[in-house]
């Protein structure tokens, strides 16, 4: 599971990387959007694994954090924090 976000994350520098040196399309930065999101849940996860809190990943956290994008995955973390 590691190594699938993992590449997620190489293909979103490299689609931050197209999107700096030219004008991005809409689909750019979409993707960005929803990778960045995706990438920062995985993130979250390993960091607060420290500290023996997880958050789940699974289908419905994936799509919230695809439609919220980053802010999504603060909302998760004060959620699993709150205990909710």
């Amino acid at each position: 599971m590691t190594f699938v976000f993992l590449g997620l994350f190489i293909i979103l520098m490299g689609l931050v990387v197209v999107a700096s040196l030219r004008k991005p399309n809409k689909l750019i930065k979409l993707s960005i959007h929803v990778l960045g999101g995706v990438v920062g849940l995985w993130l979250m996860d390993l960091l607060l694994s420290v500290f023996t809190v997880e958050i789940p990943i699974n289908v419905f956290t994936i799509i919230l954090v695809a439609l919220l994008g980053f802010p999504g995955v603060i909302v998760l973390t004060a959620l699993q924090l709150i205990g909710i």
